[in-house]
């Protein structure tokens, strides 16, 4: 077959990467590795703080445009400077007690639609012409969110008539924040518009877990690529895996106030009161965007555990820190499709060969995939108890150096983004041969 040529866009792109850019950087470089050319087109600037260098030598092949967009990072600011600047939470979960941060809740629902990176269409669709009349790609990719991505990919494929496959991380109306956060009728509406016409419009749809789009008649061409591993993060020298000096359970990536882990609180209060010599022996290390009210929480939970909370740290010492850990903490929302929500994290976590703490909806996907591949145990949000005896049962495992969970490696290889990215490849040349 031929070499082909993808135009892949991306709000999320090096150096303005964080957790978004994982799944599609991934799928790059396997179609880097099967001759596929890839051409990326994405923002110039972020508003999202969060900077890092390329992982992968092999992203150095692919032809990058970069358009402008105008973020509006003032209006959507809370006015807590510092509070801000420690967690950055989702303005929806914030606790909105002044008038700029129930304003900033309001234009983001209200006047910025579908997203607040709306204006980015402005400005990547003009671009996105010229790229594709001196590239001429055979197809076009588009990742989400932000749910802008696909209004752009739409106009893109509408002008150029190329193939189009739309990915989606996350749901689009159908996403949690609309639950505790609902949209004018006006709003909700053009909203339900966006996504409508881009479903229809997209040849083919994938998305990292079923139930994002239950209103809308688009089974056939819907196909479940859910996120994965990649085989070469794990670390192959062990010799820098030092020993911790307490029991050390770690959480990566954001929390917001909707993954308040209830339970995990609860439990913590308990070991304290019943078994305070092995309290002062656990430590908490958190790495990533945690919020504050979720910090405090915690920190009053006990005063002999030890908690620290670090922000954003480089993928590759995230992967070292998971193999350093004696236990991993994973915390799934409490709004209606929780369920749904299947965390980069845990694919990271399963390759660690590290007893996994879920706390979540134990019917949800991430529960469904924790205790397939036998990497854990998941609680719900209420189940105290439970978490309380699974803590005490793997520090006493980890005492006599026992392993808890032997890890269905057959079931975990089938997350690995090589597997899935081949997949991918699959649909992208079937979509090439139909036009």
């Amino acid at each position: 077959m031929s070499r082909k040529k993808i135009l892949i866009i991306s709000y999320y792109w090096y150096p303005f990467a964080g957790v978004g850019a994982y799944r599609v950087s991934r799928f790059i470089k396997y179609l880097l590795r099967n001759n596929w050319e890839v051409v990326i087109l994405t923002t110039k600037k972020s508003a999202s703080g969060i900077t890092q260098q390329a992982d992968h030598p092999i992203f150095e092949k692919c032809k990058v445009y970069r358009s402008n967009i105008i973020e509006p990072v003032g209006l959507l600011s809370s006015g807590d400077k510092k509070k801000e600047k420690t967690s950055n939470p989702s303005i929806f979960y914030r606790k909105n007690t002044n008038w700029k941060s129930k304003l900033a809740v309001w234009a983001r629902l209200n006047l910025m639609v579908p997203d607040a990176k709306f204006t980015w269409k402005w400005f990547a669709i003009p671009l996105g012409k010229k790229i594709i009349r001196k590239e001429s790609p055979d197809i076009i990719f588009s990742t989400s969110p932000p749910p802008t991505t696909n209004l752009i990919a739409k106009k893109l494929a509408e002008w150029s008539k190329l193939p189009w496959v739309a990915d989606f991380r996350d749901p689009w109306t159908n996403i949690y924040y609309y639950d505790d956060n609902p949209q004018s009728k006006i709003a909700k509406k053009k909203n339900q518009k966006f996504e409508s016409a881009a479903l229809s419009k997209a040849d083919h749809i994938t998305v990292v877990n079923n139930g994002f789009f239950p209103e809308n008649n688009i089974d056939g061409k819907v196909t479940r690529i859910t996120n994965g591993f990649d085989p070469d993060d794990i670390v192959e020298n062990t010799e820098q895996i030092i020993a911790n000096s307490k029991f050390t359970i770690r959480y990566f990536g954001s929390m917001k106030i909707n993954q308040k882990p209830d339970s995990l609180i609860s439990a913590l209060k308990k070991i304290e009161d019943s078994n305070p010599k092995i309290a002062d022996k656990l430590a908490f290390e958190f790495y990533g965007s945690i919020d504050p009210d979720i910090q405090a929480e915690l920190k009053k939970s006990s005063s002999k555990i030890e908690f620290s909370f670090t922000g954003y740290i480089s993928h590759q010492e995230m992967m070292r820190l998971t193999l350093q850990s004696d236990l991993l903490l994973l915390t799934i929302g409490k709004s209606r499709n929780s369920k749904f929500a299947l965390s980069t994290k845990v694919f990271e976590y399963m390759i660690s060969g590290k007893p996994v703490l879920g706390i979540g909806p134990i019917d949800g996907a991430a529960s469904e995939l924790v205790q397939k591949t036998n990497i854990g145990e998941f609680f719900e949000h209420t189940d105290s108890d439970g978490v309380f005896k699974f803590i005490l049962k793997v520090f006493e495992a980890s005492k006599k150096e026992q392993t808890l969970f032997e890890r269905d490696q057959d079931e975990v290889d089938k997350y690995s983004f090589k597997n899935l990215s081949s997949h991918l490849i699959e649909i992208l040349e079937h979509q090439i041969e139909r036009k």
